[in-house]
């Protein structure tokens, strides 16, 4: 008996350490008011490539832009808040067996990329961050 009650009064102990409650209040931030550092980034073997990717207008409205270029690597870089849908695209004006790589970059850090190996396809890297 004694015995049951000393393990009654052990288990007790634990339970009312262990049930503890924490008051950590951690500041909520909104995903629309956070701003990001946006880069795309676009390699090519050829050095001839057509792209298209979003970028926010000066109002923060995203839109589609196109350019060719004539670089083997080229970027683009913009802030912009946090929640948009970003994408880039590139592949080689001529018909030519030549990578084409495109990536992009949050804050620094690699978010998607793609690879083009065949000249009628496009390098898409693209997704909401």
């Amino acid at each position: 008996m004694k015995n049951v009650i000393l393990s009654l009064s052990i288990l007790t102990s634990l339970l009312a350490v262990s049930c503890k409650k924490e008051n950590n209040v951690s500041p909520q931030t909104s995903a629309a008011e956070t701003t990001i550092h946006v880069e795309y980034r676009v390699q090519s073997e050829s050095g001839n490539v057509e792209i298209l990717y979003s970028q926010p207008n000066e109002d923060g409205v995203f839109e589609t832009e196109s350019e060719t270029i004539n670089r083997t690597y080229y970027s683009i870089n913009f802030d912009c808040k946090k929640g948009n849908y970003l994408m880039v695209e590139a592949a080689n004006v001529l018909p030519a067996r030549k990578t084409v790589h495109v990536s992009i970059y949050v804050n620094g850090e690699l978010f998607k990329e793609a690879f083009s190996y065949d000249p009628s396809q496009k390098a898409i890297a693209s997704g909401n961050y």
